[in-house]
């Protein structure tokens, strides 16, 4: 699913921008992008779901020697739910007391698991400060505020929004190119994403 994913994101790239758009897109005031991410949730009993995402940002502070600072919005919506696998098991082991029976033991599985039934989807908006360190070859910091919509209700009940941070790395083709970023996002109290995004 995540090598289709990225073929999608690819070929948007490739259609979406202009030879101009992606000649300027760090030295202009304004960049988009688009991007697939794999959306993980602190519980044992939910798979990972599988994003794509939209990049708009504008360049606060342009390219100076110590890097640059963007304010970057990120609209992340599912398109392969994770699968909910069901609640903690139960098991039931036999006793070993002949004729008078007793002595079995019933174990509970352990971890986070939730009550709900639905698989993972969810749709994220979040609205950070960008650090891009300088250099082709080059690092990401971010802190700003997210919005989550989720299917499963202990999510939402934690909270859907807060405080948001990711940190990655990319690499520009050109000196002020377009760019591909591996970025890893802390979107909600117990969500996170991981995803590959091009830049232009």
């Amino acid at each position: 699913m995540l090598h289709r994913l990225l073929t999608a994101v690819i070929l948007l790239a490739l259609a979406g921008p202009s030879q101009a758009q992606l000649s300027r897109s760090f030295s202009s005031a304004t960049y988009t992008g688009v991007g697939a991410s794999r959306l993980g949730a602190d519980f044992d009993n939910l798979k990972d779901a599988y994003n794509l995402d939209a990049i708009g940002g504008y360049n606060i502070v342009p390219s100076q020697p110590w890097g640059r600072i963007s304010a970057e919005l990120n609209l992340s919506v599912t398109v392969a739910p994770g699968k909910n696998q069901g609640p903690a098991q139960t098991t039931t082991t036999p006793g070993g007391g002949g004729v008078l029976g007793g002595g079995g033991s019933t174990t509970t599985e352990q971890g986070k698991f939730t009550q709900s039934s639905n698989d993972l989807q969810t749709f994220i908006f979040t609205l950070q400060g960008v650090y891009r360190s300088p250099g082709r070859f080059y690092g990401i910091g971010s802190v700003g505020f997210g919005l989550t919509n989720t299917s499963i209700e202990e999510i939402q009940d934690n909270g859907s929004t807060g405080f948001s941070f990711g940190g990655g790395a990319g690499f520009k083709f050109g000196e002020e190119t377009a760019a591909v970023e591996v970025l890893y996002m802390r979107v909600s109290e117990d969500l996170q994403t991981i995803g590959i995004r091009f830049i232009y």
